[in-house]
């Protein structure tokens, strides 16, 4: 599912919930869904208010299985998915227009070794926003190990009502 929109041009508003304090550093999950939109505008915000603000995008690897080795092979899968983790982020440069050039991009390509909590953690972010899920119970299903994980704060983005299909 494509998303062509660009971000307005913004200040950080007073709405509730958000801290007085500006968190220095900021990871922000892109999805390309209404909600993962939402999420890259509050990164923008962030970014214009001088947080040093990280975008990131998720590469789950498959592990070959052993006992089955016909078809293509997981290596092909994941090369394909590596690639539509690529093109995310292409899309939320795209998305961020000229708030781009101020924001670090990145893909995570997650193994069983390296999930995105142990990576967060280790990048000591004062902040996380995630895209919300309607049906996931806490909002997004990494939320909770993400608030375990780390000390940073995390944030639900939700896209307005007019956003959602």
């Amino acid at each position: 599912m494509g998303m062509s929109s660009t971000l307005p041009a913004g200040a950080l508003d007073d709405r509730d919930g958000f801290s007085a304090r500006r968190p220095a550093r900021t990871l922000v999950l892109f999805e390309s869904t209404p909600s993962g939109a939402a999420a890259l505008r509050e990164a923008a915000e962030l970014s214009g208010a001088g947080s040093d603000v990280t975008v990131v995008t998720l590469a789950p690897q498959a592990v070959a299985a052993r006992c089955c080795q016909r078809g293509p092979g997981v290596e092909v899968l994941n090369c394909v998915v590596r690639d539509e983790a690529a093109n995310e982020l292409a899309q939320a440069r795209e998305i961020l227009g000229g708030e781009a050039d101020r924001v670090t991009f990145t893909t995570l390509v997650e193994t069983r070794k390296l999930p995105l909590a142990v990576w967060a953690a280790a990048q000591t972010f004062d902040l996380i926003v995630l895209p919300s899920r309607r049906f996931s119970f806490g909002g997004h299903p990494l939320a909770r190990r993400l608030r375990r994980a780390t000390t940073a704060e995390v944030r639900l983005a939700t896209a307005a009502p007019a956003q959602q299909l």
